[in-house]
């Protein structure tokens, strides 16, 4: 999972292109990992239907692993950023 001083292998600085809009979530919004969740179940249906790549896989494990760190982060951080 990435984070602020350590990015992931799927940042989306790294990967956006000059003029592309991106929209971040993070750990302290209560619906990120619910909303990360329904992403990577998405990206899984159209990998498996042939609509995305099966490289596209590792994507959605990370996104998977993120959801958990950002669930877990919350319960050990709550309040932290009120």
């Amino acid at each position: 999972m990435g984070t602020k001083n350590n990015p992931g292998q799927f940042d989306c600085y790294n990967n956006a292109l000059p003029d592309e809009p991106m929209f971040i979530i993070l750990a302290r919004d209560p619906s990120a990992p619910k909303l990360i969740r329904s992403w990577a179940d998405t990206r899984e249906h159209f990998i498996n239907h042939g609509n995305r790549p099966e490289s596209d896989r590792a994507m959605v494990v990370e996104a998977r692993k993120c959801a958990d760190d950002m669930a877990n982060w919350r319960a050990a951080n709550d309040g932290k950023w009120r």
